[in-house]
């Protein structure tokens, strides 16, 4: 049943002429090389490796292993692999019912269904008045899987199925469709086809035909050679009609040319004659009758040639984002024609205004007083401002210091603008208060613009002030007054230091001592003041007999050392708060006043405390602060 084209014979009642021309029955086995078959097509992608091919017993059927029902070509679905739910539609030519009356009308197929992959990859038959699935009436579906009711079930095997179309489809225009569905995925079974047949009741021509009219896009040819699209319409087009053309260069003696479509279009030259005669004959194989059209000429003017129309300008840019137009302005012609339409405020005048969203390649025709029609390409393109990189070495800065912020762009001839003033591609940007924004634009070739921008934060530049109080003795408290600092540093001059705002130190003997006091807050530069504190030993408090006796650190947070200048025989060490509890006792045979002695203050508060040093010199005392 491969390209089987039958003529049934319908009634014995009517003429033997209507006998002739009733019911046809066409088939499709899928023989031919090109796939769709001629006059077939297919509806969607089924995406890469998928949808509707061609097999042939070369290349036979695999998963599962087929041969075609008849002849050597067959068609398959590809469901194996592809994502389920996946569709390919495979569209029938033209299927003409409109002699149909209330006889019955097929469409019949053979499927092969196999008992190896159970997913449930499927089969449906459409039909439609459009080549398409909107609106489309279902026959009936067929899974692949032999052994599921659907409809029907058996063994491995090639099945026919036939589908009844319903009546109510009765016109010159019909389509069947067969879309395969994928189920299945990895899992699935691909799907095959074959000899496929259908009924149709055209209408066929009879008595004399109609010609219709034939028209030329263009009656004029200017130069030598030129194109003209030949058209005929309204012509009798019910099967069994014919169309033919015929050419002259002398309306006199035609001859019959190639051309068998409505619509055709050729290249004309005066090489063989200024005029060139044209028509339509149109033939019935019923009534043995023809028809011929109306005859036109074309005239191949080989004295005229083309305008040459310019463009100003030759080429348009316009910025990504501009509400601004370019405007184009065509010469050389009398009238003119733009295509495409897109972006432009008109079609038909020699000045156009185009503001397209994508860069857009425009052509202007234009015709002179001799009919004669030249063409010019104007390319109007959307250009984006530069690409702009801005860094900067720091974001932050002391107030009134400066950060240099560099623009990179890419291309040449980009123009810099800075906020600042500055236009090279770099600025040095000061800060000024807290936050300072500075911006820059960059403009390319074409006029397009960038702009980026930088916050660069001041840092306000510290002050150094202090305020110091004589607790007793040579114990002071010392407090950080000024303002803007991240941090401090004291040095009491004597070896000790301190880092914190508020802090209280005893010095290990008397006398005035200079104080240093650094106010810290980068990036800024450090603020330092020196100062002299007096202190001496009042009675009760100390009676120092070691020299350069001091704790280091002190103030501490875990650990500190009490230190001393010599060695020292018998030594007991006493640390009392400011309560007079005595909360630390030890003895020490020998202390080396250079090593020390490690005084461990995690356990302790953070307070003042008064370190007692008995030894066979006398007794000495030392403050410490402990502060976590």
């Amino acid at each position: 049943m491969k390209k089987i084209k039958l003529i049934l014979l319908l009634a014995f009642t009517l003429p033997l002429s209507d006998l002739l021309f009733a019911q046809t029955t066409t088939g499709e086995g899928f023989e031919g090389a090109a796939f769709p078959p001629q006059g077939w097509t297919t509806i969607g992608g089924g995406g890469f490796g998928t949808g509707w091919s061609r097999r042939t017993t070369g290349n036979a059927g695999t998963t599962p292993v087929v041969a075609p029902f008849s002849g050597a070509g067959m068609a398959r679905f590809t469901a194996r692999n592809a994502t389920a739910g996946t569709t390919q539609t495979l569209v029938s030519p033209v299927i003409d019912l409109s002699k149909r009356s209330t006889s019955n009308s097929y469409i019949s197929l053979y499927m092969f269904r196999d008992t190896v992959y159970s997913t449930d990859d499927s089969v449906t038959v459409w039909f439609n008045t459009t080549n398409s699935l909107t609106g489309a009436t279902r026959l009936q579906g067929i899974k692949r899987y032999a052994k599921t009711m659907y409809p029907d079930s058996g063994s491995q095997a090639w099945y026919k199925y036939s589908f009844a179309i319903p009546s109510k489809f009765n016109s010159t225009k019909n389509y069947f469709l067969i879309q395969g569905t994928a189920r299945g995925a990895a899992n699935a079974g691909n799907i095959f086809i074959d000899s496929v047949t259908w009924d149709a009741f055209p209408t066929f021509c009879d008595g004399k035909p109609d010609a219709g009219t034939v028209t030329a896009s263009t009656y004029y040819i200017c130069g030598n050679v030129g194109p003209s699209t030949v058209t005929v319409s309204n012509y009798t087009t019910s099967t069994g009609s014919t169309l033919s053309w015929q050419t002259s260069v002398d309306s006199a003696t035609f001859n019959t040319n190639a051309w068998t479509q409505p619509v055709n279009t050729a290249n004309f030259s005066a090489t063989i004659g200024t005029y060139r005669y044209i028509r339509a004959i149109v033939y019935c194989s019923k009534s043995g009758q023809y028809d011929t059209s109306n005859t036109i000429k074309l005239w191949i003017d080989n004295t005229a040639t083309p305008p040459a129309i310019t463009v100003t300008p030759n080429n348009a840019a316009i910025c990504a984002g501009s509400s601004t137009p370019a405007m184009l302005v065509a010469s050389g012609a009398l009238t003119y024609t733009w295509s495409p339409s897109t972006g432009l405020s008109s079609t038909t005048t020699d000045t156009v205004y185009a503001l397209p969203a994508a860069s857009t390649f425009y052509t202007v025709s234009g015709v002179d007083d001799k009919g004669c029609t030249g063409t010019r390409n104007v390319a109007v393109q959307i250009v984006n401002g530069p690409n702009v990189n801005l860094t900067a070495i720091d974001t932050t800065a002391c107030e009134g210091d400066s950060v240099r912020l560099t623009a990179q762009a890419f291309g040449n001839g980009n123009t810099y603008s800075w906020s600042n003033g500055a236009t090279t591609n770099f600025t040095n940007a000061v800060a000024y208060g807290a936050v300072t924004n500075y911006t820059v634009t960059v403009k390319n070739m074409q006029g397009c613009t960038t702009t980026r921008s930088q916050n660069i934060y001041g840092i306000a530049p510290p002050v150094a002030a202090y305020k110091s109080t004589v607790i007793s003795g040579r114990t002071v408290k010392f407090d950080f007054n000024g303002t803007d600092a991240a941090d401090v540093y004291w040095n009491f001059s004597d070896g000790n230091e301190s880092f914190q705002k508020s802090t209280i130190y005893t010095f290990s003997a008397d006398g005035t001592f200079k104080v240093m006091l650094i106010a810290n807050n980068p990036p800024c530069a450090s603020d330092t003041i020196y100062f002299d504190v007096t202190v001496k030993q009042t009675s009760g408090v100390s009676h120092n007999v070691l020299n350069r006796l001091h704790f280091a650190p002190n103030p501490s947070e875990s650990f500190t050392t009490l230190h001393f200048e010599g060695i020292e025989n018998n030594v007991q060490i006493q640390l009392f708060d400011l309560t007079g509890r005595n909360i630390l006792n030890e003895y020490h045979e020998q202390i080396n006043g250079s090593t020390g002695v490690q005084i461990n203050t995690n356990n302790y508060q953070n307070g003042i405390y008064y370190m007692h040093i008995i030894s066979e010199k006398g007794r000495s005392i030392v403050s410490l602060e402990v502060q976590k």
